[in-house]
């Protein structure tokens, strides 16, 4: 089964070695690394292999922010290079819970889908729409949680409606699609990938829409997605997370929660495919006691 693993991330860590390395491994895969600009790329030259490859179009990544959109359709677009079934988004801070051999069991197994999750009953409803059709000013993108960054955006909320309408998006209102929110960790099959880099560069306006997003990634291929009522999206009872995904959003103290070996048996029993967020010191024996 020929698998495109596509990476971003920013740092070195021992999640993101351990998973280029093991994924690397098979001759099947073909594992792309798209390296935040802001790093030193000679750091991860160390990752580099016959079948490992440090995409050379880097973009400098902020979060929340477009960039994010941005650095997935360069993964995407070299991805197109290679022979594939399936185009795996990761970042340096996922693992696998099943070794290969299971993972292609499972891919055989549901050969047609799309792995790609929607936001469903279990969390609050997010309107995608207030993603994009608001001009958020930079201080949305800052980590930190200052008590000026919060007074900011809380007048920014407050006044949204007033100040901070994004005037494009209402003037091309009839033309956008409906809007759909999910995880933005995804497994698509290559034609997937083929109709969105298709719809991005057919309908410019589309990118363009969310210059000034928060989080657009989040909406903007899940959207894309949906604009296509051929493409098979998969859908399982026993697998509620649809991208298969371990992602702790409920235990804290961090959201999501960083998984360490407290967490292993419950990624273990929850049947997906990867986890994250991994402690970026964690263990060789706590990663590799998932691939047996």
């Amino acid at each position: 089964m020929n698998k495109v693993f596509a990476i971003t991330c920013h740092k070195i860590t021992n999640p993101l070695v351990h998973t280029v390395r093991y994924l690397s491994s098979f001759e099947e895969n073909i594992v792309l690394v798209h390296v935040d600009k802001k790093a030193n790329i000679q750091d991860f030259i160390v990752l580099k292999n016959n079948n490992v490859h440090l995409i050379p179009n880097r973009i400098e990544v902020t979060w929340g922010h477009i960039t994010q959109i941005i650095s997935v359709i360069e993964l995407m677009r070299f991805s197109l290079r290679f022979n594939y079934e399936f185009f795996f988004l990761l970042s340096g801070d996922d693992i696998p819970i099943k070794n290969n051999n299971k993972i292609n069991t499972f891919l055989e197994h549901f050969f047609d889908y799309n792995f790609i999750h929607y936001q469903d009953l279990v969390t609050k409803y997010i309107n995608p729409e207030d993603r994009v059709r608001y001009n958020y000013p930079k201080f949305f993108y800052f980590r930190e949680k200052t008590v000026i960054t919060k007074a900011k955006k809380l007048f920014v909320y407050r006044f949204k409606n007033i100040f901070f309408r994004n005037k494009e998006f209402y003037r091309i209102k009839n033309k956008i699609p409906r809007m759909y929110k999910g995880t933005n960790w995804f497994t698509l099959k290559k034609d997937t990938v083929k109709y969105v880099i298709n719809y991005i560069e057919k309908n410019e306006w589309y990118l363009d829409l969310f210059n000034k997003s928060i989080c657009g990634d989040e909406v903007f291929f899940h959207t894309i997605i949906k604009t296509n009522n051929k493409l098979k999206i998969f859908s399982d009872n026993k697998y509620p997370h649809k991208a298969l995904r371990y992602i702790d959003w409920y235990t804290g103290p961090q959201y999501p929660k960083v998984l360490k070996e407290e967490d292993k048996q419950r990624m273990i029993s929850s049947n997906n495919l990867f986890a994250r967020k991994i402690d970026e010191n964690a263990t060789k024996d706590f990663m590799e006691c998932f691939l047996y």
